[in-house]
Parts: structure tokens; sequence; C-alpha cells
């Protein structure tokens, strides 16, 4: 990638992101992301033109690359540059993580393209309203579970600082001890989470630690995408009825909290679509793949 001008991300470069990603919901296109999951897919960035271009080996051991485009939204240079670097590797030009609303800039370039997404990856949104609302028949499930959680012991909700930052490392540790690497679908997402201590001092996070009994028991990690907050890291050390939307209610009453909450995608498992969908999401974000003969 050196010859043709592209770098790896370092903790002072997340504005520089921030300022092509933030109109975006996706955790894909957030400077964290980048971050958290480099030692995976190997991230490398450039500015041409008007855009951010960012190329990376997917988990298929493939390029490719993702195309955030500026205020003038033309992305033919980055285009015509990934064309030339990707026909260099003898590969089509994959380009992923496309918003809905950057869908006709592709299809402005008048080039034979595929165009796809999959319903595994998209990401669940809920208006945070709705989410917190415990009135009503239609709740009464929510109700339930934050009674079966409580019911468990002494439980306490506190938010996620660089303080209480080892403590959800913790959970993580604990949440190891019962799966086996192979439930990371991307790689050692403990590793990944660990990586974003170093992003403290540069970044807005939040998100919360929920004890049981004084011990640790969950936690959760958010920023601001747009105007959503994208949770992209939250575990649990045991599946304990209601602790998941304990934890979840506690977050989205936070101060200053986004009037939208991003659960991200369910990857297909069937148990983690059933648990999203019964919070009723108010809509499903499509993600696009474009590809480009090179």
């Amino acid at each position: 990638m050196g010859r043709y001008g592209f770098r790896t991300f370092q903790p002072e470069d997340g504005p520089l992101v921030d300022r092509y990603s933030q109109t975006s919901i996706f955790f894909d296109l957030s400077f964290t992301n980048f971050w958290a999951w480099d030692k995976v897919f190997h991230y490398t960035y450039r500015l041409i033109d008007d855009a951010l271009a960012v190329v990376y080996i997917t988990l298929d051991r493939v390029p490719a690359a993702i195309v955030m485009p500026g205020p003038s939204r033309r992305i033919v240079g980055a285009v015509d540059l990934l064309t030339e670097l990707f026909a260099a590797l003898g590969q089509p030009l994959q380009i992923e993580y496309v918003p809905e609303e950057w869908v006709p800039l592709y299809r402005q370039l008048n080039r034979p393209m595929e165009l796809f997404s999959d319903r595994d990856w998209s990401d669940y949104v809920y208006t945070v309203s709705d989410f917190l609302n415990l009135e009503g028949g239609e709740n009464r499930g929510k109700r339930r579970e934050l009674k079966q959680f409580t019911s468990r012991g002494a439980a306490e909700f506190r938010p996620l600082n660089v303080e209480t930052f080892d403590e959800a490392l913790t959970v993580f540790q604990r949440w190891c001890g019962w799966h086996n690497c192979t439930d990371c679908y991307y790689g050692c997402e403990q590793r990944a989470f660990a990586r974003i201590r170093k992003l403290w001092n540069y970044r807005e996070y939040y998100g919360g630690v929920v004890y049981l009994d004084g011990e640790p028991v969950a936690f959760a990690l958010g920023e601001t995408l747009g105007n959503c907050a994208c949770y992209s890291f939250q575990k649990n050390v045991e599946n304990f009825r209601g602790l998941t939307y304990y934890l979840s209610y506690h977050c989205a009453q936070l101060p200053g909290h986004p009037p939208r909450l991003n659960w991200c995608e369910d990857m297909g498992l069937e148990g983690l679509r059933v648990n999203k969908l019964r919070y009723r999401p108010s809509e499903l974000v499509s993600k696009y793949t474009v590809i480009l003969q090179t």
C-alpha cells in the first residue's frame, strides 16, 4: 500500500475520520472500529480528492475498501485509484458498508456493478423513548425482565468511564471463560475492546457497568454516530434473565443520550436475532456492498 500513499491509523486521526463518518450510524465506518479491530483487518487509509478511502483485508482474506464521500459527494477519484490498486492485486474492487443514501453516488459512475445487501448484517435501530417505555400491555415483557434481574440480588448500574474500564474487562474475561474463541466471529473481541483504552483521552464514550451483589456482571460501550447511540461492545458474564435489558435501559437514560439507539447487527445468529427483535426496533438499516470489475 505504501506506493499508493496509504498509511495506518493513529489515535490522533480520529477527528479526520469523524468529518467523513459523522452522518453515518454504522460502527463499521467509525474511527473506533478502525482502531479496535486493526490487528484483525489491517486498515490503511488515504484522502483522495474529497473522499476518505480505507483498504483492509476481510475475514475471507481478500482485499476490500470503504469509501466515505466528503461535502462535494464526489467519489470518482477514489474509485479510479482503488480500481487501479485492486487491479494490481488481481481482485475486483469490493466496496463495503455503503449506506443507502450513498448508493446513488455509485450509480452515477455509469460503470457495470453488482449491488447487494445481507439481512444478517443490517443494524437494529430503536427509538429511545419507545425502548424505555414500560407502560401498557405491549411492554409487560420489559417490566418482567427488569423485575427478574433485580430480584436476583442487589443490582447497581454505574456509568462506564476510565475508572470502570477494568471492571468491564473483568466482565469480558469471565465471558471468555464460558465461551470458545470460535464464538468471537471477527477474532479476539476482548483484545479489540482492550485497545480502546488508548483512545479514552481522544474520544467521547459512554455506557455502563452493571453490578450484582457488588460484582461486575455486564457492561456496554457506546458512542454517538450520527444521531444514534451505537453500542459496539456489550457482554454479560452469564445469561441472567433481564440483565441485557436492565443494562441497556440504564444506558439509555444517561445524560445527553441521543434519541436513537443502534444495537448493530445479529450476524445471522438466531438467538441474537430473537433477542433484538423482542424490543421492537423502529427500523433495520441495510448496509450495501458494491463490486466493480477492475
